[in-house]
């Protein structure tokens, strides 16, 4: 085992209850995906109303920030099973399916707001878009039960 396995062995969900069903684990992801949401939104709005930035751009920004904060959460408390025991690898699979989450966040937030959508409903519509479209993808790639 490297150092890395281990230290990924370490960090398995330790705050996990309820064995893991997909349920349990789509309500952990909830929860855990509102608080990415919220530190997303509030750079978010940040960065448009305070810096000026265009809202693809500050939503990108954001959205960064919310996906650091989801892997913390997703591996030490939403999912009872990991299917990749390299920490790395796993990172870099979690942020390669959060950045189709970004893409599909950023293009939602573009069209809503050159719609005339406000940038509170387009960020809602674009979040729900974002969540099912995580939740599906990094459960069956990321943390999925494999068969021994």
């Amino acid at each position: 085992m490297t150092m890395i396995d281990t230290e990924v062995a370490a960090e398995a969900p330790v705050f996990a209850t309820g064995g893991g069903s997909r349920a349990s684990e789509a309500v952990r992801y909830f929860l855990a995906s509102a608080a990415a949401l919220a530190l997303d939104a509030s750079l978010l709005w940040l960065g448009v109303t305070r810096l000026g930035l265009p809202a693809w751009f500050a939503g990108a920004t954001a959205y960064a920030a919310g996906l650091g904060l989801i892997y913390g959460l997703s591996v030490r408390w939403v999912f009872a099973s990991r299917a990749i025991s390299d920490a790395r690898s796993e990172f870099t699979i979690f942020a390669a399916l959060g950045l189709v989450g970004m893409a599909l966040n950023s293009g939602t937030l573009y069209v809503a707001t050159a719609a005339g959508l406000a940038l509170p409903l387009a960020k809602g519509i674009s979040a729900a878009i974002g969540f099912v479209a995580n939740f599906i993808s990094r459960k069956a790639i990321l943390f999925s039960t494999r068969d021994s």
